[in-house]
């Protein structure tokens, strides 16, 4: 399904600011979409009295209207408007788990149109226990049906951020409650018989629910031409645009729960018996295995790392700079905490998805607990796209924090360095550039609170005064990029110009001794394209198995089409290198 923007801009609405939530349940009830948070995921909710409301939904998601949404209360006393029958093990489930992150199917009364239950006698009735949930709730006053507030097929979002990206122009508004605590969808449990049947795993697990109702029975898959009875069942989930491989903890090895202090806590090895420094060895070996088999396939190949802290620890101690260059890393606390893994799985699939990565390794679990519903996410995470999904990828809105929502800013600058600043280094400055622009924003790889602002500069060896770029070349740049460069002014380098710069690159190896020659004390931050193309395990060989140098000849002299060319096979390599620069700057997409 083609979506629409319909707003030039989605509202944002803070949690605390009670009239601008108060004006969006004034609009959801006129017939708006308005996303909220939720202590799971956030939603996208709609007036669940109004069919054509619901339409808007599934537009702005871009899927059919062929799965059933859940209805969101703030009070038990509006379940009688929504269900014509409450049975007794409804009832249970309704007083031992509500509010909080479970779904009750139930049959539904007549008031609740056939759009939101995808044509059902039944609906799914869900009580938020997150206060900002629940205020905006009780503003509306009718029920709101919500499915997650994502593009279809899309991992689930757990901050504004994540829903902007998705939805911004698409829906009316969206109120910011903070990261969501559970971070996995609502279970949804069927109580339309005698024995509850999970159709979709969560927080709340088969152990809670035996210890309410007595027994319990599972239910997650669906035949082919069956109508789903809860969201999840029937297209491909919670995917990023990569594949996803899991990796499943060490046999006999259990997983625990709440034990991490934080994303990016401390590993003090020295204080672990050895028993558990085996356990954490047990655990990262696989990673090292895969990884060393996918870059020995592929030397460009980027993959991304869903674990816990030890594993990095581990990984960044096991592989030289070479491979630890193709490695993106996402750590949600300690390896064997699934409540972590849980809690950060949809903004961990999403950051890395993020980072343009090819693959993503990801921590399995045990499938008891938590772990069932956890497994549950990550295996549709993983599923082949033809195997499983009938909807289209689309592409995401790139809308991000503005920087006043940062809490510090870090700067970095790369040099492009050539003889005379006249043509192959201003060319390469202005191109990455343009990248910079494209594939912004960025953030510091080690805090996601610092915004990272990168620029890129150009200067000579031996070049005096300023000149402007080679005409021939500022035509090149432009047919090539639309970017003008003739604005430019040559400048010989000098130890400011070296100081000012976070990594040098030069377009030949020759340059690039010259300068770490001439100034050996900044020999780590200076390399040829060749040099740092090599460093980062970036290799291409010829038929004969030779390695084969990057060696981009300067045009200066020659005709047009040299000069294209030349700012072709520049922007070929910059656009290679990227990933990789962002890396040596300790920056990542945001």
């Amino acid at each position: 399904m083609e979506r629409k923007k319909i707003y030039d801009q989605t509202i944002k609405v803070k949690g605390n600011d009670n009239e601008a939530i108060k004006d969006c349940a004034r609009h959801l009830i006129d017939g708006e979409v308005v996303a909220f948070p939720t202590e799971t995921v956030y939603g996208l909710g709609c007036n669940a009295f109004s069919g054509e409301s619901v339409k808007k939904v599934f537009e702005a998601k871009g899927r059919p209207s062929d799965n059933p949404l859940i209805c969101h209360i703030w009070d038990k006393s509006q379940i009688s408007e929504i269900a014509s029958e409450v049975t007794p093990v409804a009832q249970s489930l309704v007083e031992a788990f509500m509010p909080g992150p479970v779904t009750v199917i139930m049959r539904k009364s007549d008031k609740i149109p056939s759009e939101v239950t995808a044509g059902l006698d039944t609906v799914g009735i869900r009580m938020p226990s997150h206060p900002v949930a629940r205020r905006f709730l009780e503003d509306c006053g009718c029920p709101v049906a919500a499915p997650s507030a994502n593009i279809s097929g899309r991992p689930s979002p757990t901050t504004m951020d994540r829903v902007i990206e998705d939805m911004d122009g698409f829906i009316y508004a969206a109120i910011d409650g903070g990261p969501c605590d559970v971070g996995l969808e609502s279970t949804v449990i069927d109580a339309t018989g005698e024995v509850p049947v999970i159709l979709r795993p969560g927080a709340v697990t088969r152990e809670m629910i035996v210890a309410i109702a007595g027994s319990c029975e599972e239910a997650y898959a669906i035949k082919t031409g069956e109508t789903p009875r809860s969201p999840g069942m029937k297209y491909r989930h919670y995917a990023p645009s990569c594949d996803v491989e899991i990796l499943d903890l060490p046999e006999k090895m259990e997983a625990e729960y709440g034990i991490s202090d934080g994303r990016r806590e401390e590993v003090d090895y020295k204080e672990m018996s050895e028993d558990d420094r085996q356990l954490l060895v047990n655990i990262a070996f696989p990673y090292v295995e895969k990884v060393k088999e996918i870059i020995a396939k592929n030397p460009f190949a980027r993959v991304g790392i869903y674990a816990g802290v030890e594993v990095r620890h581990l990984l960044e101690a096991a592989f030289d700079n070479a491979i630890l260059m193709h490695i993106e890393f996402y750590t949600y606390g300690k390896a064997k905490d699934v409540a972590a893994a849980a809690h950060y799985l949809f903004e961990g699939l999403r950051d890395l998805d993020l980072q343009k990565v090819d693959l993503i390794l990801a921590q399995g679990f045990p499938e008891e607990g938590l772990g069932v519903a956890y497994m549950n996410r990550l295996t549709k995470s993983s599923a082949k796209k033809n195997e499983s999904d009938e909807v289209k990828d689309q592409v995401t809105n790139r809308v991000t924090r503005s920087r006043d929502e940062y809490k510090s800013t870090y700067t970095a600058q790369v040099l492009f360095v050539d003889e005379k600043d006249l043509t192959m280094a201003p060319a390469a400055e202005i191109i990455f550039d343009e990248l910079i622009n494209r594939e912004g924003p960025f953030k510091l790889e080690a805090d996601d609170d610092c915004d990272c602002e990168l620029y890129g500069d150009s200067a000579g060896l031996t070049i005096f005064g300023e000149e402007s770029p080679d005409p021939k070349m500022v035509r090149a740049v432009s047919d090539l990029i639309g970017r003008d460069m003739s604005y430019l002014k040559s400048k010989r380098v000098s130890v400011d110009v070296y100081n000012s710069a976070d990594l040098i690159l030069t377009m030949r190896d020759e340059e690039a001794y010259r300068i770490v020659s001439d100034y050996p004390d900044i020999k780590d931050k200076v390399f040829s394209l060749s040099t740092f193309a090599a460093r980062c395990g970036l290799v291409m060989k010829n038929g004969e198995g030779k390695l084969i140098s990057v060696a981009i000849p300067d045009p200066a002299g020659e005709n047009d089409a040299t000069y294209a060319h030349t700012a072709k096979a520049l922007a070929a390599w910059i656009e290679l290198i990227f990933p990789y620069i962002l890396k040596d700057l300790c920056a990542k997409r945001a």
